[in-house]
């Protein structure tokens, strides 16, 4: 057989195994929904969660006035007791500051307290406690708060802390609520 004769044999067999398929009719081919992507839950956001008392705004308006200052040992927890003493709340010691609040789901006011437990953040961490004051919400993932002896400096200093980047430990928010 010639070569010439070799490709006429073989575009022959391309044809036969060509006409041979089963070609569907339109009627096979219907409208489908669009597919949506799989959505995946978001991780939590940030919001306003109401407006706060005015027990809480004389708590933020003494971390304001004393930025820069050294508030009692210059310890963390001294700047929200002070704080809590200038707004006329007795606080029963310890580090539970009020109730406790879900903030995904409540969100988080100005005068709010976090407490936290060696919390690793992307750029920051804490030792094994911290406390500090919400000044406001920065954004869907960051607040704004005052505290003192962060990153060595007990001064009453301002942070934005990403509250929805927490990699491990513990950021636990209190409500003063009389």
């Amino acid at each position: 057989m010639k070569i010439g004769g070799i490709f006429k044999y073989a575009s022959i067999l391309v044809l036969i195994a060509l006409a041979s398929c089963a070609i569907p009719s339109a009627s096979h081919f219907t409208a489908q929904k669009p597919v949506k992507p799989k959505s995946y839950q978001s991780g939590p956001i940030v919001f306003h969660g109401g407006e706060p008392s005015a027990t809480a705004l004389k708590i933020v308006d003494y971390a304001k006035k004393n930025k820069g200052k050294r508030v009692g040992d210059g310890q963390c927890w001294d700047l929200v007791n002070h704080a809590y003493r200038s707004a006329g709340i007795r606080h029963r010691g310890g580090r539970v500051w009020g109730r406790r609040v879900n903030w995904q789901k409540e969100g988080v006011r100005p005068g709010d307290i976090i407490e936290y437990e060696y919390a690793r953040y992307p750029y920051a961490y804490t030792d094994a406690n911290h406390t500090s004051i919400i000044l406001k919400v920065v954004d869907k993932d960051s607040v704004l708060v005052a505290h003192q002896l962060w990153n060595g400096v007990n001064r009453v200093t301002k942070t934005t802390i990403p509250l929805t980047y927490l990699r491990s430990g513990r950021q636990t928010i209190y409500r003063y609520e009389p």
